[in-house]
């Protein structure tokens, strides 16, 4: 990133923007079970996007799909397998609406998801987005792996700043995303922490709204939710180490890391626990079975925490090291403060 660079600033007021102004981009990898109900959502919105892009790299069925179903999807392909952040980079790259819309192929839109985008970006927010509910309700994996990844982003409460939004249902204004250049290739599933982090220190605000909504239709295999969790805690011990936040002081401290994972794996169980019974009394008939797969994709989770401590990022097949650009954005922020 360029030290000198000059960056749109976070008070410049807003323009009045429409639906046609919104970009919606969509990573895709072996989606075929998802993409067309993601898509035939979108095509459903009371107010329609300027256009819809998917960046795919799927082995599966997924680009056939969309072209027969939905050839007026602008679809980009990749030859080998490719994490989120870069594929959303891609498409970003080749958006043409002001307003850059993220949702993942295994979520789908409310009604007016798009429309809600479009107020909040009306009412001078540059990154705005809002609350996940489980697509797949019927199974109990996917409510402990929502509980456990997305508990802070139920459709509760009020609007409000926030530190972070997960990228599935999060919008950016394309100018900022593009001049603070996207999201590192490094560091899935936490790629959008590390970004959202920088543009929070740069002084933009990100814009929590509960009714901006999408429904997630979470892993529900012992196999995939086990190896997800796992490397959550790995990439969140991490990327912490980069942040000014809280636990950062204990993500830095290999051997504190590494003592203290057992105790985090018990509190995250435990606010998971917490937020399912709080947010959702109607599925109390469940905690049978949910509770006791909370507890073990937190004990997964902190394996991985403590498995980050003692090795990092080396040892995770196909990433290489953080991006230049993120490191000197961060020193920038230091030097800055």
């Amino acid at each position: 990133m360029d030290a000198g660079r000059k960056f749109a600033s976070p008070l410049r007021c807003a323009a009045m923007f429409t639906s046609a102004d919104v970009s919606v981009i969509i990573p895709a990898y072996n989606s075929a079970e998802t993409i067309e109900a993601c898509l035939r959502s979108l095509h459903l919105q009371s107010a329609l996007p300027g256009e819809i892009i998917v960046a795919d790299s799927s082995r599966d069925e997924t680009p056939d799909i969309i072209q027969r179903a939905f050839p007026q999807v602008r679809l980009t392909r990749f030859n080998n397998q490719t994490f989120p952040g870069p594929a959303r980079n891609r498409g970003a790259q080749m958006a043409r609406g002001d307003i850059l819309a993220f949702i993942d192929s295994d979520c789908l839109a409310a009604p007016d998801w798009v429309e809600r985008i479009v107020a909040a970006h009306n009412a001078g927010h540059h990154i705005a987005g809002g609350s996940l509910e489980v697509g797949n309700a019927s199974k109990p994996i996917a409510w402990a792996g929502h509980m456990l990844e997305f508990r802070e982003f139920l459709p509760a409460g009020e609007p409000r700043a926030v530190g972070h939004i997960p990228t599935c249902n999060l919008s950016y204004r394309r100018e900022v995303f593009l001049q603070f250049g996207g999201f590192p290739n490094a560091y899935y599933p936490q790629e959008d922490l590390l970004f959202n982090y920088i543009l929070t220190q740069r002084g933009y605000q990100v814009w929590f709204d509960p009714k901006i909504h999408i429904y997630h239709f979470y892993r529900d295999t012992w196999r995939a939710y086990l190896r997800h969790q796992h490397r959550i805690g790995r990439v969140t011990r991490c990327a912490l180490t980069l942040l000014t936040m809280p636990g950062s002081h204990i993500a830095r401290q290999p051997t504190l890391a590494w003592s203290l994972a057992p105790g985090l794996g018990v509190v995250k169980c435990l606010r998971s626990w917490k937020a399912f019974l709080q947010h959702y009394p109607r599925q109390a008939f469940r905690m049978p079975q949910v509770f006791p797969i909370i507890a073990a994709g937190a004990l997964w989770w902190m394996r991985g925490f403590a498995s980050g401590a003692r090795t990092g990022l080396s040892g995770i097949r196909g990433w290489g090291n953080p991006r230049e650009e993120i490191l000197q954005a961060l020193q920038e922020e230091q030097q800055d403060a």
